[in-house]
């Protein structure tokens, strides 16, 4: 096994269908989950440049990555490692003080205990470094980062005056979903709005400031979106010229009007969430389905005003980092 078999495993997550994800784990000695199946891990080869295999038949190369890829409900991540190591294995458990996956990777007699919040600190995949970088800094992976315990989550709903009564989740409790909701964005399509990462007891200012980014939101119309036809736009154009023709999108290329660009995008839902690297204020994501981008998607990020900051693939951030895909 390559670590490259699996499509979308995200969605396996967010949508409870995790026995695939599991049976993988179990037949794939360098993938691992945490018990419920929250997290996937795999260690795997990586295209020096793209993110896709070195086997990848249109993009074949000698020279790899070794990483290590995250994926959860949300996001996907992958972190380099050091090449020279010989690795033997992967696991994932949720710490129940934070909430957050707890990382332990095997290679050659040593094991390394870490967390996400610190492989981006440490092991980013996009800073350069060399092998002996990479050594140092997976040497000195330790988990000391991100061990603040989470207060308790003693309610199963929450109150918004935008959107009503939203529900606790049934499978992540720091998750809160809202019934259908009329999108005037969209031409009247109704979504679901969830909020993600929010834990009330920690959080008290989160649901005024949710409150204000969904009203401004939900005061843009179909006008405000033929605005942004633009941007994405050129995230499409930006991914064609990346990977290349391709006779399957043909007919992505000879799109050269920006407005037709929305015939090729789908809406799932709306996420609203407080960023937690940079200037940590709440952000609304739109979810997408595009026809370019299968695997990852399309976001668009608004902040508390309504404005359109981001067009991106779903990466698991709110914030581009160096600026991917943010609208200045």
């Amino acid at each position: 096994m390559n670590g490259w078999e699996l499509e979308k495993p995200n969605e396996d997550i967010l949508f409870g269908k995790k026995k695939r994800i599991k049976e993988y784990a179990q037949q794939n000695p360098l993938a691992g989950t945490d018990k419920k199946g929250d997290v996937l891990l795999i260690i795997r080869k990586y295209h020096p440049s793209l993110n896709c295999s070195p086997d990848d038949p249109l993009y074949r190369s000698d020279t790899y990555r070794m990483c290590l890829a995250y994926y959860d409900a949300m996001s996907y991540s992958y972190f380099e490692l050091p090449s020279g190591l010989h690795y033997t294995g992967v696991e994932a458990r949720i710490d129940k003080n934070t909430g957050k996956a707890i990382i332990t990777i095997h290679a050659d007699g040593i094991s390394r205990t870490t967390n996400v919040t610190e492989l981006y600190q440490k092991l980013s995949n996009t800073t350069p470094m060399d092998e002996d970088a990479k050594m140092a800094a997976f040497i000195s992976l330790d988990n000391t980062v991100n061990t603040v315990k989470r207060a308790a989550i003693e309610v199963t709903e929450v109150q918004s005056e935008i959107l009503g009564t939203l529900l606790q989740d049934e499978q992540f409790d720091d998750w809160w979903i809202s019934a259908p909701t009329a999108i005037p964005y969209l031409d009247g399509q109704a979504l679901i709005f969830t909020y993600t990462d929010f834990n009330p007891a920690e959080d008290k200012a989160f649901i005024t400031e949710a409150d204000e980014t969904i009203r401004n939101f939900l005061s843009l119309t179909a006008i405000d979106r033929l605005a942004a036809s633009a941007h994405v736009y050129k995230n499409c154009m930006e991914f064609l010229d990346a990977i290349g023709y391709n006779e399957e999108e043909d007919a992505l290329w000879k799109i050269k009007d920006p407005q037709q660009i929305w015939r090729q995008v789908r809406y799932n839902q709306c996420y609203v969430s407080r960023e937690p690297y940079e200037d940590q204020q709440v952000y609304l994501r739109l979810s997408c389905e595009c026809n370019w981008e299968q695997e990852h998607g399309l976001q668009l990020v608004f902040n508390k005003q309504g404005k359109l900051v981001r067009v991106s693939a779903e990466d698991g951030d709110i914030l581009g980092y160096e600026g991917d895909g943010m609208i200045s």
